[in-house]
């Protein structure tokens, strides 16, 4: 699968690792390595070899001539008959010259007179002894045995030596062979892993043409690729590739819902604005309609700004990232609790509605997994829904504790926002967490909110691992929202570190 570079670096572009090279290089590189280790055996072997079927070829034709040794009747001289099969069985080697002798102690007998003799008396007897040497300045190799005949008091010794040119020849031959064959295998070897790697890798340029037929059709198709003729070892890629694409479609079409609400929902407040703008600009602001007016701008921009507000607030809720990353956060929700609370007094007395906070009695610290940023965001847009659709002179108590928690948070600290309005009724309950809805009651005004509260604290409790009930409040009048938060001290013993180790 073709590849490019894609960024520069220092004026030039950098090389992109290639598969094909990379496993070419790691397979080549050891078998050169052990193709030179078998060149130099066998180059001691192809020298053994030759040295050892030469040499045979020499003893046969020294002990051809020894065999031939002979005492004469009368005077007891040591003679010879040479047979023509001593020096026949060298005579293939047509680049080597041979020289022969027999001699003793008093000299040499027959043959060549200058052919260097050895130490005759130190040699054993019967035994074809070999020796380097040099002749007429040639190097010769040497057989040479030693005979005791009857009647001759002295040890008769046989040599015949020959030139090494042969030899040299044949040894140079031979390797040449071999390092041919060594070439081969691996020019051979390179060969086929680069095709085998070209073929391996086929399914991935398959896969290639696939998206960019996907490319060339327009649009953005986030589809998953086809895991049919993916190898085994691309799988786990493709499948974490797919995933990726699952999840990039996931996150694209929550930004064009994101987007098509968000512009539904603006165009409302917008064209009030635009409506008593125009008000403004036909009466003015002396009169009753324009002041008026200019009183339905600024409650028109109050609702926009919120709007504003709590669509940036969905948006970070929605942000993909993990419930329990690698270091957890803990939070103290006690002390949130009550930031939060008193944070959001003044809205209530605006409202005419009295915020209460209720904790354990014993100042049992209470600390949870979690951003506290992200806690107090929740717990506020609880609060700001049970102050702003509460009736005047209600109450709205926030509630932190331990509890047996919901869902699937089974214990750990509870945080609960109780109010004695109108409540939300059970079959209501659930739809209250889709974004934008709105619960208008028969009989009662439209209500003025974005229906954004509770669909944010679900998206904040979804990030916090946490859960959300609601239920009637005290009475069975009003509401009581339940969030069951996952306790630091579990999530500490889930990681293998002891309780208490990050304490804020």
């Amino acid at each position: 699968m073709a590849a490019f570079a894609g960024g520069f670096s220092g004026g030039r572009a950098e090389r992109v690792p290639s598969l094909r090279r990379r496993l070419l290089t790691r397979l080549l590189v050891p078998l050169a390595a052990l193709a030179v280790g078998l060149g130099v055996g066998g180059a001691a072997l192809i020298h053994g070899f030759v040295q050892s079927t030469h040499d045979r070829l020499l003893a046969g034709s020294t002990l051809a001539i020894a065999e031939r040794l002979a005492v004469g009747d009368g005077d007891g001289e040591v003679t010879v008959d040479l047979p023509a099969v001593a020096f026949g069985m060298l005579e293939s080697q047509a680049r080597d010259n041979i020289y022969y002798n027999v001699a003793h102690e008093g000299g040499v007998i027959t043959g060549y007179l200058d052919l260097p003799l050895p130490d005759i008396a130190a040699m054993p007897t019967n035994v074809t002894v070999f020796r380097d040497a040099t002749y007429h300045g040639h190097p010769v190799r040497v057989a040479a045995q030693v005979r005791r005949l009857y009647g001759v008091p002295h040890p008769v010794l046989v040599q015949v030596a020959e030139t090494t040119e042969g030899r040299r020849a044949l040894e140079v031959n031979l390797l040449l062979w071999l390092t041919l064959l060594e070439v081969a295998l691996v020019g051979g070897s390179g060969l086929l892993v680069w095709g085998a790697v070209g073929r391996g890798l086929a399914p991935l340029g398959r896969m290639r043409r696939v998206i960019d037929s996907r490319s060339a059709r327009g649009g953005l198709s986030l589809v998953p690729l086809p895991l049919a003729v993916v190898p085994a070892e691309v799988l786990p890629l493709v499948v974490a590739i797919n995933g990726l694409l699952a999840r990039l479609d996931q996150s694209i079409g929550t930004m064009r819902r994101f987007t098509a609400d968000a512009s539904h929902q603006l165009r409302t407040p917008l064209a009030v604005l635009r409506t008593h703008l125009a008000l403004l600009r036909r009466y003015g602001t002396d009169s009753a309609e324009g002041r008026a007016a200019l009183d339905d701008v600024e409650g028109a921009v109050k609702r926009l700004e919120r709007l504003l507000v709590q669509l940036l607030a969905l948006a970070r809720a929605d942000e993909d990232a993990p419930v329990t990353p690698a270091a957890p956060e803990v939070t103290d929700l006690m002390q949130v609790a009550m930031e939060v609370a008193a944070e959001q007094v003044p809205a209530a007395l605006s409202q005419d509605v009295e915020v209460r906070f209720e904790g354990p009695e014993d100042g049992t610290a209470l600390r949870v997994a979690g951003n506290p940023v992200l806690v107090g965001e929740l717990l506020g847009n609880l609060l700001d829904n049970a102050i702003r659709y509460n009736r005047p002179g209600g109450t709205v108590t926030v509630r932190v504790g331990a509890g047996p928690g919901t869902g699937p948070v089974m214990e750990g600290p509870v945080m609960e926002v109780e109010d004695d309005g109108p409540g939300i009724p059970e079959a209501e309950r659930g739809r209250v967490f889709e974004r934008f809805y709105r619960l208008d009651r028969p009989g009662e005004p439209p209500r003025t909110g974005s229906g954004l509260g509770l669909a944010i604290v679900r998206a904040l409790a979804d990030r916090l691992g946490a859960s959300v009930r609601l239920d009637a409040g005290a009475g069975g009048t009003g509401l009581k929202v339940t969030v069951s938060l996952r306790s630091a001290e579990t999530d500490a013993g889930s990681e293998g570190s002891p309780a208490g180790s990050d304490a804020a």
